[in-house]
């Protein structure tokens, strides 16, 4: 048994299907934000192994989907450094160079004082034991609950600010995504030193199926983390078509999630039979609610009005395989 290094590529030697992409997430003073989603995808059924780059500007709400040539993959084996055409993405340093018909990209942005999931050999990144399972559908990583942003894009011509911005990254691979899930993100809270992360995912497990969770809370001080293999249990969850609530339970620590969609979101691509295709709605002007007790002491309570959002699939399923 080794220990697993959630950041870098694992795709070298896997058999197709698979599919892997790094999340990076970028807010700006303001609280609006830019994604970028470097990564690849490997079929099965068809003769289709391409690099891709997501483009997601939650400031005009464009989207852009680029199917690159998987020759022009490039990447580190024991790190993560990737190189995919003229652009590079790693844990510390992004450069954009793009000038196509579609969109204009160029510029470098540096993230610092970076805030990972913790990772050692009993507990390998935010999936605990389940990283070492190698029948998992889809392995989940969150390289940075939060840093520090500095730099500057500029798209189309406008130039887009990064300093003192606040950065989000975390990734996923393998077979394919879960069937449903809810998910949110948030670092722009009124206290500053805040940062989220929450997942809930349907695992398929030899015959059947289950909800799993990972959720963390990160202060100035401490990193709350909430997962089954924790001893962490969801003791109530509400949802509508826009909204989604939850309440999640470690000891004497309850912590409380709302979440209420935004008004505009893009449609991001997911992997697929043969190729990524546009699935998962996603929004970056969500508003996140929480409040995390100690008993029946408030630790602290916040709000974020600019979260990143996703609710796909089948909520319903979702809750009853709690």
């Amino acid at each position: 048994m080794f220990l697993k290094k959630p950041e870098v590529f694992h795709g070298n030697h896997k058999k197709a299907p698979f599919f892997e992409g790094w999340y990076h997430k970028m807010s700006l003073k303001n609280g609006k934000s830019i994604v970028l989603i470097p990564g690849m995808f490997r079929s099965s059924e068809v003769n289709n192994e391409t690099a891709f780059l997501m483009i997601y500007n939650g400031i005009s709400n464009e989207f852009k989907y680029l199917k690159i040539p998987i020759d022009n993959f490039k990447y580190k084996k024991n790190t993560y450094q990737l190189e995919i055409e003229n652009n590079y993405f790693s844990l510390d340093r992004l450069k954009l160079n793009i000038a196509n018909k579609d969109i204009k990209i160029y510029g470098e942005i540096f993230c610092s004082e970076l805030k990972p999931w913790p990772n050692n050999l009993i507990e390998p990144g935010c999936m605990g034991w389940y990283a070492y399972l190698p029948t998992m559908e889809c392995f989940h990583g969150i390289l940075s609950m939060d840093h520090k942003l500095k730099g500057s894009l500029f798209i189309n011509g406008s130039e887009i600010d990064f300093d003192n911005g606040r950065g989000y990254i975390e990734k996923d691979w393998g077979r394919n995504f879960p069937k449903n899930w809810f998910w949110t993100q948030a670092n722009n809270f009124k206290d500053t030193n805040l940062s989220l992360s929450a997942s809930l995912a349907t695992i398929p497990w030899r015959s059947r199926q289950f909800t799993g969770f990972i959720i963390a809370l990160n202060t100035k001080d401490e990193l709350y983390r909430f997962a089954p293999y924790r001893n962490s249990k969801i003791v109530s969850v509400n949802y509508s078509d826009n909204k989604f609530t939850l309440t999640v339970k470690r000891k004497n620590l309850t912590l409380k999630i709302d979440s209420v969609k935004g008004r505009k979101y893009s449609t991001l691509y997911a992997p697929d039979k043969r190729d990524m295709i546009p699935k998962v709605n996603e929004y970056l002007d969500s508003n996140v609610s929480i409040q995390l007790n100690e008993g029946e002491n408030i630790l602290l309570k916040d709000e974020c009005s600019n979260a990143a959002l996703e609710m796909v699939g089948d909520m319903e399923v979702l809750v009853k395989d709690i």
